[in-house]
């Protein structure tokens, strides 16, 4: 077997996408301005050939040995941290840092030149490195949708002040263009992070309200995930959200009614049932969202689809007789549907109510996915279709820049920016699926057709459908005896909670002693390892149980001051005193939530038992 050859067998396995790129090329395509020479003391060396002048990526005389002290810096990385590459090269820096740093650091590449990259995999082993757990690869137009998904799994608050960004040698140099195009994956993925912890600061609480009290709404429910494979091949599916531009041709949809499946998002149903165009389904997410969209006759019998933390004021609002629950983060609730038979997953809906509805699509295998009334930009200064004129301050950090369907600059939300970004991935990542975007107007959406709705509706909209047969031979859940299981589960959750409580004080009267200890310099290695193990055996307990989603959703700002790093200067005495002073403050306010928690659950179960 080649190097090449063993090289690509391991691409198979892990970067499909990278695999089938490089072998419709295949080596014929290696490029004459990248080479590889051996280096003096062994070793390989990528030389690109720039403008008549070669350009050694690597020493020439020892690139093992440089790499090493190039990544010097990183061996001492934090557990858990994230490397970020600008430049694989010969992939010697990469293969020095997971050599030299802890265990559970781990890298994502982005290599700009395809040319280096294939010049590599035919001369190099970098088989390990293909296949390791610790380092994923992006090069650059053949993957690089992957790095925000990969990015948001592997960034977090506990690691984010610990990463370290760095850029391979002569990469900047040579490759400015895909430079500029990392650094700006790199800003958003951080921005997208800080939105993602202040959303779970904000709204954190209000979302485990929701997520409790929802239980009630269990009895008779069905679940959205048993919609898989049930739609036609040749059904389209049209997805109407409130942008400015749905007044362009929200009328159409009269057309399309039976001869499509109508998903409208919360926000534009007013729009849409004024017309007097009773949705297939409706859908709402937001733990906030206000009941003023749903005050209209007949909408409690409209199929609807929630998550687990939907905002309950809307159910007890709209009463919905078929409801939907289709994904959700709780242990609590993945346990009761196991108990069924089932599975609730906790599907990625891209952060807003119109790419969950695209993401429920893609679930149940709709072959043909339209967008109407998603705009994704401020739309004559306006947000959502029939609202006001808004002022935009260009200056303002919350807004960015984007091309519209004509290539034109128009202005966007930072928000609506990172829903287009879902959207291009999802629908790059399903070429199965036909995306087509019919808002007639906005930013545009890579990977989607764009066509009008009316030409949409004349292809398409032809063959009749009887959607709310399809939609409601779903059967029923948690109904009869099966009640009881969800009883069960919230009087579990009131024990749990209590039980957690008294742990966590003692945990907090260890963090105590603890700091006395270190002040007083006692050497008493059979206490500090008592208190070591009980505060680690309460972690533990806690982050493993049921209901950890909702205590950490609660305590969301404990949790993040929790991860916040020292102030530079301190002794390790010092550090030790202030993070058992932290320590003390995080367990307090943890066993100062139980109680909160335990009311909302009694308040749910007084509701479920009337």
């Amino acid at each position: 077997m080649t190097l090449y050859e063993k090289n690509m067998q391991e691409l198979e396995n892990k970067y499909p996408v990278i695999y089938d790129a490089i072998k419709a090329v295949g080596t014929d395509d290696i490029s004459d301005i990248v080479r590889i020479e051996d280096a003096r003391k062994g070793g390989q060396v990528v030389v690109y050939h720039d403008n008549g002048n070669d350009a050694y990526l690597n020493s020439k005389y020892d690139p093992e040995n440089e790499a090493f002290k190039y990544m010097e810096d990183t061996f001492e990385m934090q557990d858990g941290a994230l490397l970020i590459m600008y430049g694989f090269s010969n992939g010697y820096y990469v293969r020095e840092h997971i050599k030299h740093a802890k265990n559970n650091t781990r890298c994502i590449v982005f290599e700009p030149s395809k040319a280096v990259f294939l010049q590599v995999l035919s001369n190099i082993d970098i088989s390990e490195l293909i296949k390791s757990d610790r380092v994923f690869f992006i090069v650059k137009d053949v993957n690089t949708e992957d790095f925000s998904a990969i990015a948001g799994e592997w960034l977090d608050m506990a690691n984010k002040d610990a990463n370290k960004i760095m850029v391979a040698p002569k990469y900047t140099d040579l490759f400015r263009d895909g430079y500029e195009d990392f650094k700006q994956n790199c800003i958003d993925m951080y921005e997208k992070l800080h939105v993602i912890a202040n959303i779970a600061e904000e709204y954190g609480e209000k979302e485990v309200k929701n997520e409790i009290h929802n239980m009630k709404y269990l009895a008779g429910c069905r679940l959205g995930t048993e919609l898989k494979g049930m739609f036609p091949d040749d059904m389209t599916a049209i997805i109407v959200s409130a942008g400015p531009s749905l007044q362009k041709n929200v009328e159409l949809l009269r057309e399309a009614k039976g001869k499509a499946l109508i998903f409208v998002v919360d926000s534009a149903i007013p729009k849409v049932m004024e017309q007097g165009i009773k949705p297939d389904a409706i859908i709402s997410i937001d733990c906030i969202k206000g009941i003023e969209s749903f005050d209209f006759d007949g909408i409690s019998e409209v199929p609807f689809f929630a998550h687990t933390n939907s905002n309950i004021e809307v159910f007890n609002f709209v009463n919905p007789q078929n409801l939907f629950f289709f994904s959700s983060d709780s242990a609590v609730w993945s346990s009761l549907f196991k108990k069924l038979g089932k599975d609730i997953p906790a599907m990625n809906m891209g952060g807003s109510v119109a790419t969950a509805a695209m993401a429920n699509l893609i679930s149940w295998g709709i072959k043909r996915i339209i967008l109407i009334g998603q705009d994704l930009s401020l739309t004559d200064n306006r947000v959502h279709v029939g609202e006001d004129a808004i002022e935009i301050n260009e200056e303002n950090n919350q807004y960015k820049v984007v091309k519209d369907i004509n290539g034109d600059d128009v202005i966007t939300r930072k928000d609506f920016y990172y829903i287009q970004k879902w959207m291009e991935e999802a629908a790059l990542h399903h070429s199965d699926i036909e995306f087509i975007d019919a808002t007639e107007g906005g930013a545009l959406k890579k990977n989607f057709i764009n066509m009008t709705f009316r030409e949409v509706i004349d292809k398409y909209c032809k063959k009749e459908y009887d959607v709310e047969k399809i939609m409601l031979s779903v059967s029923r859940m948690f109904e009869g005896e099966e009640r009881q299981f969800i009883i069960d589960a919230l009087e579990k959750m009131k024990i749990d909670f209590g039980n957690m409580r008294r742990q966590l004080l003692n945990c907090k009267t260890d963090c105590i002693r603890l700091k006395k200890l270190i002040e007083s310099g006692a050497g008493n290695v059979k206490e500090l390892k008592r208190i070591n193990n009980n505060i680690v055996k309460t972690v533990s307990m806690i982050k493993n149980s049921d209901e950890s989603t909702c205590i950490y959703k609660w305590t969301a700002e404990a949790e993040f001051n929790m991860l916040k790093k020292d102030a530079d200067g301190r002794n390790s005495e010092e550090s030790a005193i202030a993070q058992c002073d932290r320590n003390v403050k995080y367990f307090e306010e943890l066993a100062d939530a139980m109680p909160k928690l335990m009311v909302i659950v009694e308040e749910c179960l007084l509701k479920l038992e009337l």
